[in-house]
C-alpha cells in the first residue's frame, strides 16, 4: 500500500510540474545602454513585455523591444509570420518585410518604412520564435534609421540571440542577472 501510494505521488508530482513552469526570456542589451521595463502586462493566455532606453515611454520612444507571448499557440512558425507581418502591412503598408531568417521554429524579418497618416516611419526586426508554452515574438523598432542602419547588425544578433528559458523555479540564479518575462 506504501509503495502503491508513493507512485502515485510521483505521478502527480512528475505530472503538476509543467503547470508550475513558467518561462524566461533573456535578451541581452548592448552594454552602455541601459534598457528598463516599461511596460508589462499579462491578460489570459497572453502577455507584453516593452524595454525602452532609460528616459524613454510606453508612448514616447524612438526604440523600443516589445516581447509578446502567446501561450498555447500551435500555429506554425511560418504561418504566425505571415499573419501578423499582414497585420502590420495594415498598419503601414508602405514598405514590404524581407525574410533574414526562417526554420520551422524560427523566423526573422526586417523592414524600413515611411511615414504614413498618423504612423510614423520606423526600422524594425520582428521575430517569431516557437517557445515551450506557446508563440513568443521579439519586435526591435527604432524610429531613427541612421541609427538602426548603423547598428544593423547588432540589433539582428541580439533579436537573433534572445533565448527563451523554461524553469520550474523562480528563485533560479539566472534571474539574477536577466530581466524575467513570464508567459
Amino acid at each position: 500500500m506504501k509503495k502503491a501510494l508513493l507512485f502515485i505521488s510521483l505521478i502527480f508530482s512528475i505530472a503538476i510540474l509543467p503547470v508550475l513552469a513558467y518561462e524566461t526570456i533573456i535578451i541581452k542589451f548592448p552594454e552602455r545602454e541601459n534598457w528598463v521595463k516599461v511596460y508589462y502586462r499579462k491578460v489570459g493566455t497572453e502577455a507584453i513585455l516593452q524595454y525602452a532606453p532609460k528616459g524613454q515611454y510606453t508612448d514616447d520612444w524612438v526604440e523600443t523591444i516589445v516581447v509578446h507571448s502567446y501561450n498555447g499557440s500551435a500555429f506554425p512558425v511560418n504561418v504566425f509570420t505571415t499573419n501578423s507581418t499582414a497585420r502590420l502591412l495594415r498598419i503601414n503598408p508602405t514598405a514590404p518585410y524581407k525574410t533574414l531568417r526562417l526554420t520551422p521554429n524560427d523566423a526573422i524579418v526586417g523592414r524600413c518604412t515611411h511615414d504614413f497618416k498618423n504612423v510614423k516611419a520606423q526600422c524594425e526586426f520582428l521575430r517569431v520564435t516557437r517557445g515551450y508554452e506557446g508563440i513568443v515574438t521579439i519586435h526591435y523598432m527604432n524610429k531613427n534609421k541612421d541609427d538602426f542602419m548603423n547598428n544593423y547588425n547588432q540589433w539582428y544578433k541580439i533579436v537573433k540571440g534572445a533565448k527563451l528559458y523554461n524553469s520550474y523555479y523562480r528563485d533560479e540564479r539566472i534571474l539574477d542577472k536577466a530581466e524575467f518575462f513570464e508567459l
